[in-house]
């Protein structure tokens, strides 16, 4: 009996890609936090970006069932989140 799962209809790029997203909202959190220092033009930039993030999965969909190449949210210019995806 094979170990690995069978992940049915392209699942597996919706899972990847919401790994991707997860792990991009994991690396925005501390700008949240009251004290971080960043401005609050900065924290509502994040936020946005954030909420493209979580809004991203649902908006594109069908094409990431499709294996469509697709770009994630663009962070914002004064951040750095170092993934390659």
């Amino acid at each position: 009996m094979s170990s690995f799962q069978v992940i049915p209809n392209n699942e597996h790029f919706l899972k990847r890609a919401r790994n991707i997203r997860n792990e991009l909202l994991n690396r925005t959190d501390r700008y949240l936090l009251s004290d971080y220092p960043i401005s609050i033009e900065q924290q509502m930039e994040i936020k946005i970006y954030r909420q493209d993030l979580r809004n991203f999965i649902n908006e594109n969909q069908e094409r990431i069932l499709n294996g469509d190449k697709l770009d994630f949210p663009t962070q914002p210019t004064f951040i750095n989140l170092n993934i390659i995806y």
